[in-house]
């Protein structure tokens, strides 16, 4: 028997690689210097841009919830004179209301500068995600498993707040001022006593209600619209102040627990509004 065929040939020794090849390599990785993945982040300019996020997420809530669409049918309906019942001062508010509806945005306009800044399919995941994050915030001092929720709260923040930032600049900034004034004037006189006797309610958002009825929206719905609103707005102006303060806050003391309660709220009434459109289209038509 031949010696080959008990002992196997010798493998091939390993190929070394050329050291000048190694040297280029690393002199090639030290001339790129310190490589940085972009930060998506909210920095604190963009802080300064959120600012007027939480008011402008609660007028869009309301603009949902039909607020602007019932105070301009209201003021039409008394421009023409088919409100015949005496309102005292509120009269007169109904009548610069009217005047002033050239100068204001549309409703067309409005939903536009909505969609633009609070994108539905974006958003609203987003913040979810956030409001389960701090609503996960429970536990104080926090234990070591709390942890991981912590981080993904913080997590939640970034993407939420990095994500607003660019839809808040420009004419998000103009807008929230002149939708702000309009919805003050609205609500100073359909909460008007007078006036929602005219129309048979009790409460302002009676009133809207019987507005958004007759348009085919009913009152749960525009209840969940604004309790989405009042308890996001709280929630996002949490964000545009923590930005540049590492989402801290402490869960025990009274403004952390007024956050996750209002965190709470926006997700009740998020499930609430989609349990309701379920329901809807589960309907026979």
């Amino acid at each position: 028997m031949r010696a080959a065929a008990i002992f196997p040939a010798p493998a091939p020794a390993p190929h070394r690689a050329d050291p000048r090849l190694l040297r280029a390599i690393a002199q090639a990785l030290a001339d790129l210097g310190d490589i940085e993945l972009p930060d998506t982040a909210p920095t604190a300019e963009d802080a300064r841009n959120l600012a007027a996020i939480p008011q402008l997420y609660l007028a869009s809530e309301l603009e949902q919830a039909g607020l602007l669409r019932t105070a301009e049918l209201v003021a039409g309906l008394f421009a023409s004179g088919s409100i015949t019942q005496p309102l005292g001062p509120t009269a007169q508010l109904l009548a610069t209301f009217w005047q002033g509806r050239r100068e204001r945005l549309s409703a067309e306009e409005r939903q536009q500068l909505f969609a633009q800044v609070f994108e539905p399919a974006d958003f609203y995941p987003l913040m979810q995600a956030l409001c389960e994050g701090l609503a996960n915030q429970l536990d104080n001092p926090p234990r070591a498993s709390d942890v991981h929720a912590r981080v993904a709260m913080a997590e939640a923040a970034d993407a939420l707040g990095g994500w607003l930032a660019p839809h808040a600049a420009g004419m998000a900034q103009f807008a929230a001022t002149d939708i702000l004034q309009a919805l003050s004037q609205a609500t100073h006189f359909l909460r008007d006593r007078l006036l929602q006797a005219a129309f048979g309610v009790h409460d302002l958002w009676g009133l809207v209600g019987a507005v958004g009825s007759a348009q085919g929206q009913g009152l749960g719905t525009a209840r969940q619209r604004v309790e989405l609103g009042r308890h996001g707005a709280e929630v996002l102006g949490w964000l545009a102040r923590s930005v540049t303060q590492a989402y801290a806050f402490d869960p025990a003391s009274a403004d952390g627990q007024r956050l996750m309660s209002s965190a709470e709220g926006w997700l009740m009434a998020w499930s609430s509004l989609h349990r309701h459109d379920e329901r809807r289209v589960a309907l026979p038509a």
